[in-house]
């Protein structure tokens, strides 16, 4: 699987993304072809919001998927580091494990998760806590 991660800040452990992304994809038994993460200010990825889904509102990842049906997944994940920051700070959670969720939160949504009702955004935060701990435990 070839991950490329575009505009990261400094701060952020390049290995830990990419294991983050790495265990989603083995562990949901999902050929990926290549999957780009892409930080963009919070501004750029509510537009993109916008035009994509037409809502209106700050966001902290938007995932598209590139590949046809029956191919390995080829997506993107854009990811907004403000927000990410402004979401830790309301959950009260470390800024690492924030990130590393929407992180998650975004490869889910590749393998084909979805979140719009109550049983599905359980469902995924379910799998998320399970992603989570593992990426912890493996010290990334």
């Amino acid at each position: 699987m070839q991950i490329e991660i575009f505009d990261p800040l400094p701060e952020i452990s390049l290995a830990l993304i990419r294991g983050g992304v790495e265990q989603v994809f083995l562990g949901e038994n999902n050929p990926s072809e290549y999957i780009n993460i892409i930080f963009l200010a919070r501004n750029e990825l509510r537009k993109m919001k916008k035009e994509y889904f037409g809502l209106d509102l700050y966001t902290d990842v938007i995932a598209f998927n590139l590949n046809d049906p029956d191919h390995p997944i080829a997506g993107e994940v854009y990811l907004s580091y403000e927000q990410i920051i402004q979401n830790s700070q309301e959950f009260k959670t470390q800024l690492e494990d924030e990130l590393i969720r929407v992180l998650i939160h975004g490869c889910l949504h590749l393998c084909g998760y979805e979140d719009d009702t109550k049983e599905l955004k359980t469902l995924m935060t379910n799998r998320e806590n399970h992603y989570l701990k593992i990426i912890k435990e493996l010290g990334f």
